[in-house]
């Protein structure tokens, strides 16, 4: 008996000593979530990192089948270092909450990720440290493009697959067959977010479509943190494809495009304050643009340009984020800025660089939001441009976005949004449409062309109880549409210029657990016409990352 007793004391006090010590024994305190740090005057330092990595699907879940079991079996989960490389604090740095915060929205942003948290668990009041845990959530990365759609009047159809989380690297291969209202064509793409830690990223991309090959390069080191000193981008491309005109949504011409594109930028931090920081760019842009006639050409092309610059920037940016649900999307977490952004860009056209003719062009963005009451938000962005040449007309472009958001109750969600667009001698090959993927869900796609639009919109959402099998959240919708394009020089006949009126009901289904996380809305609508062509109801079906 003696023998035994010392055998078991002997095994627990092994135990004892490769577990370490316990939390009481080491002085240390569990921090529940949310829960404040106690009042110290010295700073604390960050002791350990604790990194906890969750698969795709709960298997508790009572929903839980074979293919969720599959699912988890065959993913490979996001590795550690992948995680890590995206931390923005080491272990032995003070700790800095807002970096915590930070760390948690560059996680949450990678695709391959559903949900990340980032917080204090332990607290040692002896020495002053803290236990941080970073938890991640996976998303089903691995996703078979299979689709055929029908929208605004066109057939759309791909093939192909897309890896979002390569091996658990984070990093993505896509490669598809596509066949739209303009082209048909395979694709392939790989993008590495993160490489090796650095925070470079690149991309490579190579289409072979019915009207050309197009590809496209890029390493850039973006300002990945409101505290990076500077930031790096270079981009090649070139963009061959045919390009449609159309009147009530019919083609009616069609021409070559062929473009080049270079551009090689540099950023640095200018000032740095609280949650303010501003940025100085500077950069040379390479943009040969050819046109040329093809076989379903009715009409001339437009002219050649080149609008090769050298640039100079400045943009500021608020740091105010916010954990919002049911913003632009529903039943996830949406990371809103609520502080100012703003950009300005001067570019000086250099004939040296090869631009036709000499002058300027300036771009400025403007964006933010507010919270108007506990239940209701306001969303606002801005973007003007301007083109200045000896040989060009005077170009300019205006768009503004109004989107006002309310909660109706946990479930319930109006959202409406009024757009407009003012231009003045827009390029034929960039003029506004609307139609299908550009408001007016109810009429075909490039319904209307011109210089000028506007679109109010308006959609009521509910937000259902529905999770069918942990793969598909759904909400009900029905919305009302109203717009119209006018002003445009190039048209060939006499054509409706009325303003347009649409509504109709739909699903919006959001698949909680894939990479992607696209809503994808089904609608039958109804536009409201004397053209006889557009009597009846219409279906459309389209992934968009919002409303």
């Amino acid at each position: 008996m003696l023998q035994k007793k010392s055998t078991l004391m002997f095994i627990f006090g092994t135990t004892a000593m490769l577990s370490g010590p316990s939390l009481a024994e080491t002085g240390c305190v569990a921090v529940a979530p949310q829960q404040p740090l106690p009042a110290s005057s010295s700073a604390r330092t960050i002791s350990k990192i604790n990194f906890i990595r969750h698969d795709i699907f709960d298997l508790s879940h009572p929903q839980t089948v074979w293919f969720h079991r599959f699912a988890n079996e065959y993913h490979v989960i996001t590795t550690e270092p992948t995680i890590r490389d995206d931390v923005l604090f080491r272990e032995g740095e003070p700790l800095d909450l807002a970096v915590l915060a930070e760390t948690e929205r560059l996680l949450r942003s990678r695709r391959y990720l559903r949900q990340a948290e980032v917080q204090v668990t332990e607290y040692c009041e002896s020495n002053q440290s803290v236990v941080v845990t970073v938890s991640t959530w996976d998303n089903w990365s691995l996703l078979p493009k299979i689709s055929l759609g029908h929208e605004g009047g066109e057939t759309k159809s791909n093939i192909g697959f897309a890896e979002d989380n390569l091996l658990g690297t984070g990093n993505q291969l896509q490669a598809e067959y596509f066949n739209d209202s303009e082209r048909d064509g395979y694709q392939l793409r790989f993008l590495s977010p993160n490489i090796g830690g650095s925070h470079w990223q690149t991309a490579v991309q190579y289409a072979d479509n019915s009207d050309g090959e197009s590809y496209q390069f890029q390493l850039n080191k973006p300002f990945y943190r409101i505290s990076s000193d500077w930031a790096f981008n270079f981009e090649l491309s070139k963009e061959i494809k045919d390009i449609s005109e159309y009147e009530l949504g019919d083609e009616y011409n069609e021409y070559r495009s062929n473009r080049d594109y270079a551009e090689v930028s540099g950023g640095w931090k200018i000032s740095h304050y609280d949650n303010q920081v501003q940025h100085l760019n500077v950069g040379v842009t390479l943009d040969d643009h050819h046109f040329l006639a093809n076989d379903d050409s009715t009409r001339p092309q437009p002219a050649d340009r080149d609008l090769s610059q050298i640039w100079l920037g400045w943009d500021w940016f608020q740091s105010d984020y916010q954990k919002m649900f049911n913003f632009f999307q529903f039943n996830k977490v949406e990371d809103i800025n609520f502080g100012w952004q703003a950009s300005i860009r001067l570019g000086k056209l250099n004939q040296g660089l090869g631009a036709y003719t000499t002058g300027w062009n300036l771009q400025a963005t403007l964006a933010k939001n507010w919270q108007l009451t506990p239940s209701s938000w306001l969303t606002y962005r801005s973007e003007y441009h301007q083109l200045e040449g000896k040989a060009l007309a005077s170009q300019q472009l205006f768009s503004n976005q109004l989107r006002h958001i309310y909660h109706l109750t946990d479930h319930q969600v109006w959202i409406s949004q009024f757009q407009w667009n003012v231009g003045k001698n827009l390029f034929r090959d960039q003029r506004i449409t609307i139609g299908g993927d550009d408001g007016m869900r109810a009429f075909p796609l490039y319904y209307q062309t011109g210089n000028k639009s506007a679109i109010a919109s308006t959609e009521y959402r509910y937000i259902t109880s529905w999770h069918l099998y942990q793969l598909v959240d759904v909400a009900l919708a029905a919305f009302v549409d109203a717009g119209r394009a006018w002003d445009n020089p190039d048209r060939t006949t006499p054509i409706d210029n009325d303003t347009l009126y649409g509504y109709g009901v739909g699903v919006r289904l959001l698949p909680s657990h894939a990479s992607r996380g696209s809503i994808i809305s089904i609608d039958l609508s109804k536009p409201v016409t004397d053209n006889p062509e557009l009597s009846g109801w219409r279906w459309r079906l389209i992934a968009k990352r919002d409303f």
